[in-house]
């Protein structure tokens, strides 16, 4: 992919002109270089750079999808890390204990930025029936912008949890359990708090072994 076809690829999908200037910033040259690049092959670096930059899959789209079953990508697990579903998780280890292979179309289909996404694991059950204790949880940490429904790793004063998000304009955070056992609650985040609260990723997919 060149500069050109990944500027045409970020137009389709924002619906919006992208200008020479974003991406410019993007991969953090001058406006008159990335003019000059426009028809040369992009590197995997640049991909990524407009990857994060533009919170997309260019590095995905890419990639040639093909139908053999070892065409896939290699998704880190981190096996000691537990994403809380009731009265949240701190996490002591982060280490990479083994990755998990999935296709390339079905990282393309999820969306996924494949450079920034881990395999955790679900605890608890203030996410059933959605989620259940054990579950592998797919995280993509290049998506943390909050949208309605969707369901996120977040940590909340130090302590990993899965949650499902609803903003709530213009400042506030609803943060919901689907077990109706456990109430929901707000975070106001123009708020001094003494907690912290960030968005660790959304969660893209989720699975269980059958029982």
């Amino acid at each position: 992919m060149n500069l050109q076809e990944a500027i045409a690829e970020l137009t389709a999908k924002f619906k919006k002109k992208i200008s020479y200037a974003d991406i410019a910033a993007a991969l953090d040259v001058t406006r008159q270089y990335a003019n000059q690049i426009k028809d040369r092959e992009l590197s995997d670096e640049q991909l990524q750079k407009l990857d994060k930059y533009f919170n997309t899959d260019l590095t995905i789209v890419n990639l040639p999808l093909s139908t053999d079953p070892n065409d896939c990508v290699n998704i880190p697990v981190l096996g000691e890390v537990k994403a809380s579903m009731g009265f949240g998780v701190t996490v002591y280890n982060e280490v990479t204990t083994a990755y998990y292979p999935i296709s390339r179309k079905l990282a393309a289909d999820l969306g996924l930025n494949v450079h920034e996404s881990e395999i955790i694991f679900a605890q608890g059950d203030s996410m059933m029936p959605t989620i259940d204790g054990g579950d592998s949880l797919l995280v993509d940490h290049g998506r943390k912008e909050i949208y309605d429904g969707k369901i996120y790793c977040v940590r909340i004063d130090g302590q990993l949890y899965a949650k499902r998000l609803q903003k709530i304009p213009p400042d506030r955070v609803l943060v919901v359990s689907d077990n109706p056992k456990y109430r929901s609650f707000e975070i106001d985040l123009t708020e001094k708090r003494d907690y912290d609260f960030e968005v660790i990723g959304e969660i893209r997919w989720w699975g269980r072994v059958a029982r």
